[in-house]
């Protein structure tokens, strides 16, 4: 009985052993990914696209656009270059995950400095805006914009403060052309708004008759960017462009919803 006992006793302590080195080799669960999801808010949101008449005689259409972030995760890409004799940063994402880490991606994105007036970097090519003809669905003109920096500025269903600004630490787009690292980006339920006054915030539409037309914006146009969806990136808007250069909203396209 007593070696019965024994033996009893040491395959329990055989299996609590295996129990406890099986614990200890088990990976720990893989952390997931908080991905961002880059959409576009509608065009009229708050104002209604309208025609500058220039002196020198052009016709621009001008028209607000709002990058905004409805995914799990921030947004968040880091420029950089070794030295300022280059002109331009290669571009990083950042991708956080539910383990409170993160992890970086390499694209073929690029920042470069100013170009409008601002004293600060630029993402090249975040957003593209093309204007298209109704009628046979080409596409006659695109937007003159072609540099974006973005932070929070235009809450969208968050309850969180802003977290990327002018103002943070380092702040968001950098301020010198001497920077050699920089950072933007938008948070999960934020958006970043280029209002239709910016320099180079229009489509130029010179010689375009009157007629119907679809305004067309898209976030990640060359999908550089890791996100939950790539396929929802656009808006449009399609609209009525008369000789008096009045413009009259026919239709609305799918946009963007505040995250809830």
């Amino acid at each position: 009985m007593k070696s019965a006992h024994l033996k009893i006793g040491a395959a329990m302590v055989v299996a609590m052993a295996a129990a406890f080195v099986t614990l200890i080799a088990a990976p720990a669960g893989a952390a997931n990914d908080l991905r961002p999801d880059l959409r576009m808010a509608a065009f009229d949101k708050d104002t209604k696209p309208y025609i500058e008449s220039t002196p020198d005689g052009r016709r621009l259409l001008r028209f607000d656009s709002i990058i905004v972030n409805v995914g799990a995760g921030n947004f968040e890409v880091h420029g950089s270059r070794p030295g300022t004799d280059i002109p331009e940063m290669t571009v990083t994402q950042r991708v956080f995950n539910n383990a409170g880490g993160y992890r970086n991606r390499s694209t073929t994105a690029r920042m470069y400095f100013s170009g409008d007036g601002h004293d600060h970097w630029h993402l090249r090519n975040l957003q593209l805006y093309s204007l298209i003809r109704l009628a046979d669905g080409k596409r006659v003109r695109t937007g003159d914009k072609h540099g974006f920096c973005f932070w929070d500025n235009v809450s969208f269903g968050s309850s969180q403060e802003e977290f990327y600004t002018a103002s943070s630490s380092p702040p968001a787009c950098g301020r010198s052309p001497k920077n050699l690292r920089v950072t933007m980006g938008l948070s999960s339920g934020w958006g970043d708004i280029y209002p239709n006054w910016l320099p180079d915030q229009f489509i130029d539409i010179t010689g375009v008759p009157s007629g119907t037309y679809r305004l067309r914006g898209v976030a990640d146009p060359s999908n550089w960017f890791l996100e939950e969806n790539n396929t929802n990136n656009f808006t449009w808007l399609d609209i009525r462009v008369r000789a008096d250069n009045t413009v009259s909203v026919i239709r609305h396209g799918p946009a963007a919803k505040p995250i809830s």
